[in-house]
């Protein structure tokens, strides 16, 4: 019997569903029960991204704890899945102590590994992104994603050498045409690696300026930037570091299904992680497009 195990994203309960989610989890939920026909065993995950700067501030506008906020959203994602009869086996929160506990697994193996590491920031952060930008890339005080002010900022932050392993992730996409799709997600992503220089991924956030997120083994004073903490769910959910039998059985993941708009997470931040970690990669990484009307 062949396994597969398919993904989708973890959603942000930092507002309710949309149709964009729900086509998400209906295209996996359909390849899922044809797998299942085909006699397989499917390992279908799903689940929802629950820390981060958006979550506390919806949290705090709405007068609730930032756990009361997610537990209240987490139940909207589950009964919409409940109502389109989406059939997963997994349904994992960043909440939980499984995953929370391998976050600081994965961040104390790469720490003592020396691929993160203290450095002083200075530069552009986005909040509605979640993301630092430097000077190069931006214009007018603008972020180039969301096209929303950004502010200065500047603060001690830990980061992961991604810059180490660009020859590497170039070379390996270069090799495997089919790992991410379709066709033109391949080639942005293969343009992208050839014609910009990564930067080291800043991993963490100050708590006096973030509290809400998983505190880093290594520093009380920090949280892990959400994007870091939500990619990890892939592992965290079929044992890695804690169930090696269950790992060993279902990774490395058949498909990550996502939408385009985080396909450079999964496409260059997620393989590099893995690639520190000495884990295979994902067989295939697939981005849809939006639903426009």
């Amino acid at each position: 019997m062949a396994k597969f195990y398919i993904t989708t994203p973890l959603y942000y309960v930092n507002s309710t569903p949309h149709i964009g989610h729900s086509y998400t989890n209906i295209a996996a939920d359909v390849l899922a029960r044809f797998h299942r026909r085909m006699g397989d065993d499917v390992y279908f995950l799903t689940g929802t991204d629950e820390h981060g700067q958006k979550i506390a501030r919806a949290a705090q506008e709405a007068s609730l704890s930032e756990k009361t906020w997610t537990d209240k959203m987490v139940l909207v994602f589950q009964r919409l899945w409940k109502e389109l009869d989406i059939s997963y086996d997994d349904f994992i929160r960043t909440t939980e102590k499984r995953h929370t506990d391998t976050v600081k697994n994965v961040l104390d193996i790469l720490f003592k590994n020396k691929d993160i590491y203290p450095d002083k920031y200075s530069g552009w952060y986005c909040t509605p992104c979640e993301t630092f930008w430097t000077d190069s890339q931006i214009a007018d005080n603008i972020c180039p994603d969301c096209k929303r002010p950004v502010e200065k900022i500047q603060e001690e932050n830990y980061f992961f050498r991604l810059s180490k392993y660009q020859d590497w992730l170039l070379d390996y996409v270069r090799k495997h045409p089919n790992f991410i799709r379709p066709v033109s997600r391949y080639n942005e992503v293969l343009s992208f690696l050839e014609n910009n220089k990564l930067s080291d991924l800043c991993i963490s956030r100050p708590k006096q300026r973030l509290s809400w997120g998983i505190e880093l083994p290594f520093s009380p004073d920090h949280v892990t930037y959400v994007w870091f903490d939500a990619l990890i769910n892939y592992i965290s959910a079929v044992g890695f570091g804690y169930d090696q039998e269950k790992f060993k059985k279902y990774w490395p993941a058949d498909l990550h299904l996502i939408g385009k708009d985080i396909l450079r997470q999964h496409a260059v931040i997620w393989p590099i992680i893995l690639k520190a970690l000495g884990l295979e990669m994902p067989r295939m990484i697939f981005a849809h497009g939006w639903w426009m009307v």
